[in-house]
């Protein structure tokens, strides 16, 4: 059965990093130091500092899940922090809350760098994930997988391996199926790299 997604163009993002940073600043949380996760939350994470006027940006790599929509396992660090937090403000940054057990993964491993305090802040919010996050830009009601702009092609690629597509008129189609709208050019590009 094929699931909707939810595909975001850069505008998007934009809109929803500015939401979410007026979020954080209008509860007066002022953060020392963003923490991104590991690759979703490096973009938002970047464009928060810009909004919030902070410097230090530290990644945790993670991983959960697999190919689009599929997890493949425990949540799990890959790459831990090892800088200094100690009696500093943090502000962990992701994509998406889905499940909830990579920001709470992450949230552990930083509060054991003895943090002044930690908050934490994504684009989007899923009812279903289990952790619910302090900041939020978008809450989704029902599941979605979602599309962001810079895992585009990877997503895309994942979808239509699973569909087991040949054609650009066969992908298109099936695309259209998910809620997917994407360029011919794309489409053929994604395709030639399966």
């Amino acid at each position: 059965m094929r699931f909707k997604c939810l595909q975001y163009s850069w505008g998007d993002i934009t809109k929803l990093c500015k939401i979410l940073a007026q979020k954080i600043k209008m509860s007066g949380f002022k953060a020392d130091t963003i923490v991104a996760i590991a690759r979703g939350g490096w973009v938002p994470a970047r464009i928060l500092c810009d909004h919030l006027d902070i410097k230090d940006l530290f990644s945790v790599k993670t991983e959960h899940w697999g190919v689009v929509a599929t997890i493949t396992g425990k949540a799990r660090i890959t790459q831990p922090l090892n800088i200094n937090l100690e009696n500093k403000n943090i502000l962990i940054v992701d994509d998406v809350a889905d499940t909830g057990d990579t920001i709470l993964l992450v949230k552990e491993h930083v509060l054991g760098l003895s943090p002044l305090e930690v908050r934490t802040a994504v684009l989007d919010y899923k009812k279903t994930s289990k952790f619910e996050p302090d900041y939020y830009a978008s809450k989704l009601e029902e599941w979605r997988w979602i599309i962001y702009p810079w895992s585009l092609k990877e997503d895309l690629k994942d979808l239509l391996r699973k569909e087991n597509v040949k054609s650009v008129n066969e992908a298109i189609k099936i695309l259209k199926e998910y809620e997917v709208s994407v360029d011919e050019e794309t489409v053929k590009d994604i395709i030639e790299n399966l």
